[in-house]
């Protein structure tokens, strides 16, 4: 019988190559076969550790929102300015589309164009949780002065996330149609969080 170090070694490798492969194909272009020989582990591993191609679909998408989740909860749990945790937030999308999580924003846009079971039980379970994170970081702007009570907090929440993400999910695209759209990731996050702070700013 495998000991528990051979286990967990043959699981993190089925998950590095899975989430690689779901990111570059999709879920239904990805075969067990596939999956196993990216691994270098038996096919056999995946319905043993994970049920199927789906059970270790879904550890991919739940290892990745974990991740992003624990980040977030830090943020919303430190002693700081809500501004600067609106910066930290906008930090962390950041670099969870480019240099920590790249793979993770491929994924969601799978998701999004040809939804799996995991979409309702995975991504909109986690998203929804985020969501609420972030709004009480709003609402305690509100609640300390720094921001406006006249926009609902998962309204700017909304405005604030869309603005981020829709630049990284469509930045190869929006720069091959438009090139003077072709802006450094950190320039185009500290412009938004301009236009965002000074808009959720008391007059």
């Amino acid at each position: 019988m495998a000991d528990e170090k051979t286990v967990q070694d043959a699981k993190e490798k089925l998950l590095a190559a899975a989430t690689r492969l779901f990111a570059e194909k999709g879920f239904a272009g990805v075969s067990i076969r596939q999956l196993a020989e990216a691994a270098g582990v038996n096919s056999a591993m995946i319905s043993y550790y994970y049920g199927g191609k789906e059970g270790l679909y879904e550890a991919v998408l739940t290892t990745q929102y974990e991740r992003l989740l624990t980040k977030f909860e830090a943020i919303a749990a430190l002693e700081a300015p809500v501004k600067e945790k609106i910066r930290q937030y906008a930090e962390v999308i950041r670099l969870n589309h480019t240099a920590e999580q790249p793979l993770m924003a491929r994924l969601i846009q799978g998701e999004l164009t040809s939804p799996t079971a995991c979409m309702e039980k995975v991504v909109r379970n986690y998203t929804s949780r985020i969501a609420r994170i972030v709004s009480g970081i709003v609402q305690q702007g509100v609640e300390d002065g720094e921001f406006r009570q006249d926009i609902p907090p998962i309204f700017a929440t909304l405005a604030l996330a869309g603005m981020l993400n829709f630049y990284f999910i469509l930045r190869e695209a929006t720069r091959a149609i438009v090139p003077i759209f072709s802006v450094g990731d950190e320039e185009f996050v500290e412009a938004a969080l301009k236009i965002y702070l000074k808009g959720m700013g008391r007059d």
